[in-house]
């Protein structure tokens, strides 16, 4: 038998996401879940081992709350995996390898998160021996734990701690493996820059330093750590978020631009609209196509939704402080994006915020979604003629093609030559690669 054990500080992703995967298992199981909202528990670490402590199953999954598993018979055929694993020390769905000459190469899941890069590789097939796991979901056997528990002192936090315990697994003479067991990560942290993970650059120093002797090189799923690596980290954190207030991205715009709105209405959201990084109480999200529906409210992105198609949706006048649509307008036609418009300005109280890339832009039905294509192009005139303010986003407009991916090597140098244009393409927007337009609605017409 399996013990599921969850430690959570957010009772609806945890019933939307993970207990609702579990609710019709074909194998028992025990499960043991610990509200940490109140912080109690000031470490994984420290809540996992009492949690685990509980524990009455043969195998221990200590596991994230937003964390699906993808098959009712998930349990009974992990466990049945892990009973054919001798060496068994601990187990993943997303892991790193010490082997291959870049991460691509060294990556090795049995999980999915839209939008990922790891997408372009295959999934294991067997079990696979890696360095470390990716802490979103692990297995113990239950013998295992009762010799090593998480180092509570050491990752006095809510990082590392596994990677910790797989390299720690190791000098036991077990190993860590990623198993073949399709499963879903609906996290909203996947999606962000390292600097917004406070304090994991200080577990990353203090991980590395407990196994340094043994390993020189530690290859975790939130990238490679060595020496040379931490000292990179070091700068970037600090200098990262300087550099966004100097250079602004699309993040940063569009909280400007909703700054003061209470309410949001966000069309064609998608599976991870921006909405969610920004304090807006209420909104909407108004979506088509049911994967990018599902992972969006499997992630609590939005207060609602509703399956729509957004040239038909209809909502009473004023009904929201801003009505937004972002990346949209280009997958419509032109007549169809100006009704559209019209009717977002309506819906507004305060104003109406859009992005789309500057003209014309190829792009395909990629995600098996026939509504990613691309069918119109807007330019500046077009939405001035409207009444919006635009500005211009993602730098120099030649420096970018498909998917607004940089088209020069090296990629990381014209990043920084797109990121030092838009200084200027901001205010002159017609030669941007992107545009923010947004409208603001006349006061007098507000109740």
């Amino acid at each position: 038998m399996i013990t599921v054990v969850c430690v959570y500080n957010n009772e609806r992703s945890l019933g939307n996401v993970l207990l609702r995967s579990l609710k019709d298992q074909t194998a028992k199981f025990e499960l043991v879940t610990i509200d940490n909202s109140d912080k109690r528990y000031r470490s994984a670490a420290e809540a996992l081992n009492y949690c685990g402590a509980k524990a009455k199953g043969d195998y221990i999954m200590f596991v994230h709350q937003d964390v699906w598993v993808g098959s009712n018979s998930w349990l009974e055929e992990v466990e049945e995996t892990l009973r054919s694993i001798q060496d068994l020390g601990v187990a993943g769905v997303a892991g790193m390898s010490d082997t291959g000459a870049n991460d691509n190469e060294r990556r090795r899941w049995s999980i999915e998160d839209f939008g990922e890069l790891w997408r372009g590789s295959r999934p294991v097939e067997k079990p696979e021996i890696v360095q470390t796991l990716d802490e979103c979901l692990l297995i113990v056997p239950r013998h295992v734990f009762d010799k090593l528990r998480f180092d509570e002192d050491t990752f006095d936090g809510w990082d590392c701690y596994g990677a910790d315990y797989c390299l720690s697994v190791a000098q036991l003479g077990l190993k860590a493996y990623v198993i073949p067991a399709y499963s879903g990560h609906s996290c909203l942290r996947a999606h962000y820059q390292f600097w917004d993970f406070k304090d994991l650059l200080k577990y990353q120093r203090r991980l590395y330093y407990k196994h340094k002797k043994e390993h020189k090189r530690i290859y975790s799923w939130m990238g490679e750590i060595s020496r040379s690596t931490l000292v990179r980290r070091r700068l970037t954190e600090f200098h990262g978020p300087l550099y966004l207030r100097l250079f602004p991205n699309l993040t940063l715009s569009l909280g400007k631009a909703l700054s003061g709105c209470n309410s949001v209405l966000d069309l064609g959201c998608g599976y991870f609209s921006q909405v969610h990084r920004f304090d807006i109480p209420f909104s909407v999200g108004v979506e088509r196509f049911e994967p990018y529906l599902q992972e969006s409210a499997r992630k609590a992105v939005h207060s609602q939704y509703l399956k729509a198609d957004i040239r038909k949706v209809e909502f009473k006048p004023k009904s929201f402080d801003a009505v937004m649509a972002v990346e949209v307008l280009e997958h419509v036609s032109k007549r169809e994006g100006a009704d559209l418009l019209a009717k977002m300005e309506t819906w507004a109280r305060k104003r109406v915020v859009v992005t789309t890339p500057n003209g014309f832009l190829y792009q395909d039905d990629y995600d098996d979604n026939p509504l990613q294509e691309h069918k119109s192009g807007w330019d500046t005139n077009d939405l001035r003629e409207l009444g919006f303010g635009v500005y211009g986003l993602n730098g120099w407009k030649r420096l970018r093609g498909y998917k607004a991916q940089m088209k020069y090597d090296p990629v990381f140098f014209w990043t920084r030559i797109s990121d030092l244009s838009q200084k200027v393409t901001y205010h002159y927007p017609k030669s941007a690669f992107q545009l923010l337009a947004i409208k603001e609605i006349d006061r007098g017409d507000r109740k």
